[in-house]
């Protein structure tokens, strides 16, 4: 069983202004529900009992709308990342004093979760006696440079991610969604990190140390989430 959960609630949405310069994008609404509640209940359904939420951008909002996680049977705890620079820097945002020695999730917030993903996600781990899981989704060749790029073999071991790749670097149209497992001794790995070509400290740049290291990795072929986007906005 995951007990914990991180959320990444920080950043500014920029591909969804001007709607975003005035609500959080984790609380864009979609058929009258803000992403973060499907993300929540999400976690919910998978059996996770606590979660700290990464936050910057409108986060009085968010701590409004989430309160003390009751209403989704979690107990939540908040960090506030200072700058945002990427995925990695969010997560060293997380208080030390919140971390346990156990596995735990990683999660973006503008996904349409459906509530059994993250359940499979943890079916998919312990099948595989794993240490990192990941969902994957398939995805065109033109969208892979904007995502990443993930080599697996015939049992989906992940061998190597490449984030945001350039064309001769794409290894498969899998690329993996923030939607993760990891072990606990990805905290110590995430502070070896150095910043991206991109000036950002990406988590992925950590998870790529754990792989060369021999942590075993796989994947899980899920169907894309979906994202906000204008026309189905509500409320």
């Amino acid at each position: 069983m995951i007990h914990s959960a991180v959320l990444l609630a920080a950043g500014r949405g920029k591909r969804q202004r001007p709607f975003t310069d005035q609500t959080p994008k984790p609380l864009l609404q979609v058929n009258g529900r803000a992403t973060l509640d499907y993300v929540l209940t999400a976690l919910m359904r998978a059996g996770v009992t606590r979660v700290c939420i990464v936050t910057n951008h409108l986060e009085e909002q968010i701590f409004d709308f989430v309160g003390d996680g009751s209403k989704w049977r979690l107990e939540v705890r908040f960090a506030h990342q200072n700058e945002l620079r990427g995925s990695g820097d969010a997560l060293l945002s997380v208080p030390r004093d919140w971390i346990r020695a156990e596995p735990f999730m990683v999660l973006a917030t503008d996904y349409l979760l459906e509530e059994n993903v993250l359940s499979e996600l943890v079916e998919a781990h312990r099948n595989h006696d794993a240490q990192i899981t990941m969902s994957l989704k398939e995805c065109p060749r033109e969208e892979l440079s904007a995502r990443s790029s993930v080599e697996v073999d015939a049992e989906w071991r992940v061998h190597r991610i490449i984030e945001k790749p350039a064309p001769e670097q794409i290894l498969s149209p899998y690329a993996a969604s923030i939607l993760f497992i990891l072990p606990a001794e990805f905290w110590s790995y995430l502070e070896k990190i150095q910043c991206s070509p991109r000036g950002e400290l990406e988590m992925q740049s950590a998870i790529s140390l754990m792989i060369a290291a021999g942590f075993r990795a796989y994947g899980l072929l899920q169907p894309a989430p979906g994202e906000w986007n204008p026309p189905e906005i509500s409320g």
